[in-house]
C-alpha cells in the first residue's frame, strides 16, 4: 500500500510530466504553423523555429531525467512487454547454421 507521501510523489512526477509534454507539442504546433505559411509572414517568423526546436531539446532532457527519477507502474504492460521485441529472434535451423566464435583463452 503506497503511503501520501508516495502518492504525493507520483502524482507530482505525474503532473510534470504531462504538463511538460503538453509544452512540447505546442512548441511543436506552432513549427509546423510556421512550416505551413508562405510569404514575409513565414520569413519574418523562421529564426523562431530554431528557438522552438532549442526549447524542445531542453524539454526533452528534462523529461528524460524526470523518467529516471520518478516511478512508474508496469501494471498492464507486462503482456505488451513480452510480446514485443526491438530485433528478429533466430530460428532453431538459423541459430545452427551460425558459429560460435572465438571465445578466447
Amino acid at each position: 500500500m503506497a503511503t501520501s507521501r508516495e502518492k504525493g510523489f507520483k502524482s507530482y512526477c505525474d503532473s510534470v510530466q504531462s504538463e511538460l509534454s503538453d509544452m512540447r507539442s505546442k512548441l511543436l504546433g506552432f513549427v509546423r504553423d510556421i512550416e505551413l505559411m508562405s510569404g514575409p509572414e513565414r520569413e519574418t517568423l523562421q529564426p523562431h523555429v530554431q528557438h522552438f526546436h532549442d526549447i524542445v531539446k531542453t524539454i526533452d532532457w528534462k523529461l528524460e531525467i524526470l523518467t529516471k527519477v520518478c516511478p512508474f507502474d508496469w501494471t498492464g504492460y507486462s503482456s505488451e512487454v513480452a510480446r514485443t521485441a526491438s530485433v528478429r529472434m533466430l530460428e532453431q535451423s538459423e541459430k545452427d547454421a551460425v558459429a560460435g566464435g572465438y571465445i578466447g583463452g
